[in-house]
């Protein structure tokens, strides 16, 4: 007679041979980006994957939640209302991840209580800013490409000696490439931590010899302001922008280096590409490829 554990792996086969005909190569990877970013919104998953379109995004989202391997969470807002839809790994989804690397959902060290924990996390605003700065650079296909992005705790595993980024990102152009560790502000440390931190991006260039760019962006163009008046000019490139009602978009001229009030956007602070310097150091040993390099042609 079939153990209740027997049972629980041939009712997983039998759903995972279901999601075999079911999910495309754009829905696995979906999957692995939520399992690394934690949560998306719909406009989030439009710009990563439905060239900003959110009705076919949210089409695509709801049968991926039928399907089981998604969860969606719709949180109140503090002033009240509804916030939008927002889009987590469910156990069906982390069951194909873990069946893609040869693992079980332990070895991948994924619980659903702690995937869906982060909706109630005092960091989800700050961690949804940062998901919407990158999937909005890759979503302006039209001014530059981006080829990376690493998530916090990638960075963490890999610089975490030295700096704990938000994350970490790779802004290509035709002929042009800029490496950049992103520093995202909303407000919630004081403006003298904030500054502090760029001591610990000069170390991390004086051990290295490699002057990684950091963005510092800013969800107030008044902190920006203040941040810059408490920073001397630095030998490393700190670029800083904020929201701005005119330029929004973080690929635009909105960025500024310390010690220059000339607005340029991102592009122009890249180097050449047969110029270009990797960034400051390599993968943590033992670490997957990250779920960006993995996205499907069909994007």
């Amino acid at each position: 007679m079939p153990t209740d554990a027997t049972r629980s792996r041939n009712r997983t086969t039998d759903l995972l041979g279901i999601l075999a005909t079911r999910l495309t190569e754009r829905d696995r990877w979906l999957l692995r980006m939520l399992h690394e970013h934690k949560v998306f919104t719909t406009a989030h998953v439009a710009d990563l994957a439905f060239a900003g379109n959110t009705d076919t995004a949210d089409h695509r989202l709801l049968i991926l939640r039928r399907l089981d391997v998604l969860q969606k969470i719709r949180p109140l807002r503090p002033g009240g209302g509804s916030a939008p839809c927002h889009w987590l790994l469910n156990t069906a989804g982390a069951e194909v991840i873990a069946a893609e690397r040869g693992l079980s959902l332990k070895e991948l060290g994924w619980r659903r209580d702690r995937a869906t924990a982060v909706m109630l996390s005092a960091k989800l605003g700050h961690l949804l800013g940062v998901n919407g700065f990158f999937t909005r650079l890759a979503a302006r296909s039209e001014q530059g490409r981006l080829s990376e992005w690493w998530p916090e705790a990638r960075c963490a595993a890999t610089w975490k000696k030295f700096v704990q980024p938000d994350g970490y990102g790779r802004w290509n152009t035709s002929d042009r490439s800029l490496d950049f560790f992103l520093e995202y502000d909303n407000g919630t440390e004081t403006l003298a931590r904030v500054i502090a931190k760029i001591d610990s991006y000069m170390r991390l260039a004086q051990t290295t010899g490699i002057s990684t760019p950091a963005l510092f962006y800013f969800t107030s163009p008044r902190r920006e302001a203040n941040f810059r008046r408490g920073c001397p000019p630095v030998g490393l490139p700190i670029l800083t922008a904020s929201t701005r009602a005119d330029l929004n978009e973080p690929a635009d001229a909105i960025w500024a280096r310390l010690g220059t009030d000339d607005r340029r956007p991102l592009a122009d602070f890249a180097n050449p590409i047969r110029h270009r310097q990797d960034s400051a150091g390599s993968p943590a040993p033992g670490l997957e490829p990250s779920a960006w390099t993995t996205r499907p042609r069909e994007r």
